[in-house]
């Protein structure tokens, strides 16, 4: 029989079989997992916000209530935590992926985080590692030494498109190629 394998081997190991409800909305016992065990192995690998946690078990099919009653306990036990979330993603976007205002805004959006805690954290973001110097060292990074005066202007308008496109306003963005001596003399 070639080309076919044995229904469970090594390699293959057998899948368990589908979550299942039985009548009275009582989980099957071979998945034994509530939904606070669920939400607590998916915060093992990362931090979630309360959103992305009540999406992600809706989508491996427990009931709202009993998704509702496990947020509850997580937050109350300060291990679902919106606003330590959403500190540590403002951080590390604002440091790490060099994010300008409007991207952070429209990422916490995504994340599900409300918008008085985004204001909130992207002040903290900001007084971290500020937007001017943001994107003095984007600029940096994509002139690759050259200077920004040796642009021609249609490289100086790509450059600022980019920088838009990162989630700076164009204020901001004009402001800091002038001080480098971009667009002062066009």
């Amino acid at each position: 029989m070639r080309g076919t394998l044995p229904a469970s081997s090594p390699r293959y190991p057998r899948r368990s079989a589908p979550v299942s409800l039985k009548k009275g909305g009582k989980r099957s016992a071979d998945r034994l997992k509530n939904a606070e065990e669920a939400a607590l192995g998916l915060l093992a690998r990362r931090d979630f916000s309360r959103e992305e946690m009540r999406l992600q078990l809706t989508a491996k099919g427990f009931p709202s209530t009993e998704i509702e009653d496990a947020l509850r306990k997580l937050e109350g036990k300060k291990i679902l935590d919106d606003s330590r979330y959403a500190r540590h993603l403002a951080i590390s976007l604002a440091q790490e992926k060099m994010l300008g205002p409007q991207r952070l805004r429209q990422k916490f959006f995504q994340k599900g985080i409300r918008a008085d805690l985004a204001r909130d954290v992207m002040a903290i973001a900001d007084a971290t590692f500020p937007v001017k110097e943001r994107l003095r060292h984007i600029i940096e990074r994509k002139l690759k030494g050259r200077r920004l005066e040796e642009l021609t202007l249609s490289e100086k308008k790509k450059l600022a498109d980019a920088l838009h496109r990162k989630g700076f306003l164009w204020e901001d963005v004009q402001a800091t190629m002038d001080e480098s001596g971009g667009f002062a003399d066009e």
